[in-house]
């Protein structure tokens, strides 16, 4: 049969860390710590009676034992979530409680004058001590020992332009062609010039006065005739 079961699937069971788990677990402890506080009152009260303390204010003192080893548990656990150390949290919890259960069997087991006057003493000197040790927890939790962080220097706010995003352009690859052996071309050297000629120095010759013919009236003098024929 077990081997059917087996073979059929696993078997549902609740899972230790669910939310009903949980639900349960916290109502289920509200409750104990409820009826056993109520079933302290009664003891605690009494017993301050035995430390002088006036019938009218007998029921503080089992609310300052009693909700001190709540309060003491609550901040163990807050410091130890921390990383902080919890150990004196964890004493002071453990001291209210010792003091709690002795005067509750002291009450229940009807002690004798002299131990019911040392009971009454102790229930009466834990209420300062529980202002100094709740005070103290409160602060632990409250005020943090870490130094504070040096200001920084605030930046006057300067308007910085929204980067404008471009959509990118295709680009576009040339094509590359083989490229062809080019023709040589001789080039050819222009002709020079040719230079001036140089005209050929001609000697000027000297120019020569006009010479007049000779007439006839010309070489008439006084008293010479010259004869046409010799």
């Amino acid at each position: 049969m077990n081997r059917t079961a087996r073979a059929a699937g696993p078997v549902a069971r609740i899972a230790a860390d669910s939310r009903p788990v949980l639900i349960v677990t916290v109502i289920t402890t509200a409750a104990v710590a409820l009826a056993s506080f109520a079933l302290s009152f009664a003891s605690l009260r009494d017993a301050a009676l035995w430390g002088r303390v006036p019938e009218g204010l007998a029921f503080l003192v089992p609310v300052v034992i009693d909700a001190s080893v709540l309060v003491y548990g609550l901040v163990a656990l807050v410091l130890r979530a921390r990383g902080r150390s919890s150990a004196w949290a964890w004493t002071l919890m453990l001291l209210f409680t010792v003091v709690s259960i002795g005067a509750n069997a002291a009450h229940a087991y009807d002690v004798g004058p002299e131990l019911r006057t040392i009971v009454g003493v102790v229930l009466v000197a834990l209420a300062p001590l529980s202002v100094l040790t709740s005070t103290h927890a409160l602060a632990s939790l409250v005020v943090t020992d870490e130094p504070a962080p040096a200001a920084e220097p605030v930046p006057e706010s300067v308007a910085v332009p929204a980067p404008v995003e471009l959509d990118p352009e295709p680009v576009t690859v040339p094509e590359v062609l083989p490229a062809e052996s080019p023709t040589p071309v001789l080039e050819t050297a222009p002709a020079p010039a040719p230079a001036p000629a140089s005209s050929p120095t001609v000697a000027r010759r000297p120019r020569l006065a006009r010479v007049r013919p000779i007439t006839q009236d010309a070489l008439d003098l006084p008293g010479l005739t010259v004869g046409a024929e010799a």
